[in-house]
């Protein structure tokens, strides 16, 4: 029996049948990020609305017979979605696997009944959890005979956070800050049975006619206590008046820390439901660029890059930037770009076409290169550099192409982006050529160059190369590497050079010379 259960274990492990059907359960089930799962959201929301509506309608008005073949259909479903989660909540055979392969390798013999323990312990703990009673009662209802238990039906409403990301999110502030509620519920507590004591004692014996019972007097601080005051109990003793001070102080204060912590919280959630909204966002990209770092560099990129046609997702931890880029309507999340699990989720491994890091910190774009590379070994990485000395650690790290990176020299990554065989002449120069910077020459108005072609520009003769051009103030107007018998110089042009400081200089008074000093 053991070395069937054990063979059984490994044949499941080995079937592609069973991964993809598990896979396909957990997209479904658990994976916010899918087509499939919001699909099937959206029609287990409209089985709960729509059953609860059922038992609303009913209170007043005969049920047609067709509902109830709707109700045990809706049942059906939510019965086999129960079993579904039973099933992925915990994978059986890998913990037979495991024990089998543990004792195999301590030479022990195999007891099939501690996996067996571990398995049931693991099933029946999903089973008690909180998600799954609450689908169970509502799947209680299902037998109209016992009319009582029609009330539990209301638990589908609850079913909603499971089918809602956003909700749930919400939903768990409560539990995360059980701590804090629980303290404030406490003391809450004892306000209300101090207060309720207090007016027990000295109005129950007679003097005040409404308060027959203690349950009056609890009723009493509850209503008080959370300022709706119906007016059906009044104190009238001073020690009553006075309990009623305390408990609408109470009731203030209370309502103040509940307000605080629960806004705090959820205005900790807001930028996790924005973060998954972009990732789920980023399953309707295909082969994007990823961009790490929106600075001044990351804003003329991807500029660029949205006019060429290029799809964009940035990542950034910097909440400013990030609401400044939300209200242009673009991709993206703020977070560290390190972060691997987030780099998972956004498809790194087969959906991102190159990634490019732009902070102004070494030491971040390594760990972002390094992230990357652990993920995917294949995609390019253009990182930016801030300190030469960095830059053997960056390529190292797995960076495909190292820039000294500013706005002009942005245009040149996406020049690289769209030509990485023409970028090679511009890495080979920085390489060489130890000190060379990257710089922009506008093209004044007093410029002799005007209306000539750019190969009247003699950059050879100040160890300048051209790397490409910019047409006017318009920074998406940026040919990379272009012929220059063909370009024609007009007023306010940009030309994108590399060379050393001293030449850039003197480069700038011959461009701008109101005289041409060609030749």
């Amino acid at each position: 029996m053991t070395n069937f259960i054990v063979k059984s274990a490994y044949r499941i492990e080995g079937s592609k049948t069973y991964h993809s059907f598990r896979t396909f359960l957990v997209n479904i089930l658990l994976n916010h990020n899918t087509k499939h799962k919001k699909i099937f959201d959206i029609l287990m929301i409209f089985l709960v609305i729509s059953t609860v509506g059922i038992l609303i309608y009913e209170v007043k008005n005969p049920l047609p017979p067709f509902i109830d073949h709707y109700e045990y259909f809706a049942i059906v479903i939510f019965i086999l979605e129960w079993l579904c989660r039973v099933f992925v909540s915990f994978e059986s055979h890998k913990q037979i696997i495991k024990d089998f392969e543990e004792s195999q390798f301590l030479n022990m013999p195999y007891n099939i009944f501690s996996s067996i323990k571990i398995i049931t312990n693991e099933k029946f703990k999903y089973i008690l959890s909180l998600a799954s009673i609450i689908d169970l009662l509502a799947i209680l209802p299902s037998y109209r005979p016992l009319r009582i238990l029609r009330i539990f039906l209301l638990f589908r409403l609850f079913k909603i956070l499971r089918y809602s990301n956003s909700i749930s999110q919400f939903a768990r502030v409560f539990i995360e800050k059980k701590l804090e509620l629980s303290i404030l519920l406490l003391l809450y507590l004892l306000v209300i049975f101090f207060c309720s004591t207090i007016l027990y004692i000295y109005e129950g014996t007679g003097l005040n006619e409404k308060v027959v019972s203690f349950s009056d007097a609890l009723y009493w601080a509850f209503i008080t206590v959370s300022t709706i005051g119906y007016g059906d109990i009044t104190p009238i003793s001073d020690a009553g008046r006075f309990t009623t001070l305390i408990l609408i102080f109470t009731g203030y204060s209370v309502i103040s820390f509940f307000t605080a912590i629960i806004t705090s919280s959820i205005s900790d959630k807001l930028d996790i439901i924005k973060e998954s909204k972009a990732i789920s966002n980023t399953s309707k990209l295909n082969n994007f660029t990823l961009v790490c770092g929106y600075g001044k560099a990351g804003t003329v990129l991807v500029t660029n890059l949205l006019n060429k046609g290029y799809e964009v997702l940035i990542i950034e931890p910097n909440a400013n930037i990030v609401q400044s880029a939300e209200l242009k309507n673009l991709n993206i999340i703020k977070n560290d770009a390190s972060d691997i699990s987030l780099l998972k989720d956004i498809g790194i491994i087969n959906n991102v076409k190159s990634v490019v890091v732009l902070t102004d910190d070494d030491t971040i774009n390594l760990s972002i290169i390094l992230a990357v590379r652990s993920l995917n070994s294949e995609v390019p990485i253009i990182s930016r550099c801030n300190r030469y000395e960095t830059q053997d650690k960056l390529k190292l790290a797995g960076a495909t192409k190292i820039i000294g990176i500013n706005e002009s020299s942005a245009l040149v990554t996406l020049g690289f982006l769209k030509s990485p065989i023409a970028f090679e002449a511009i890495d080979e120069i920085l390489i060489d050529y130890k000190g060379a910077t990257m710089n922009e020459i506008e093209i004044y108005e007093n410029s002799a160059f005007i209306g000539e072609k750019l190969s009247s520009v003699d950059f050879k003769k100040f160890n300048i190369n051209f790397i490409g051009i910019v047409h006017g103030n318009d920074k998406s107007k940026f040919t990379f590497n272009p012929k220059t018998e063909d370009i024609v110089l007009k007023q306010k042009d940009f030309l994108i050079i590399i060379g050393y400081e001293k030449t850039i200089k003197d480069f700038k008074t011959y461009i701008q010379s109101k005289q041409s000093k060609r030749g």
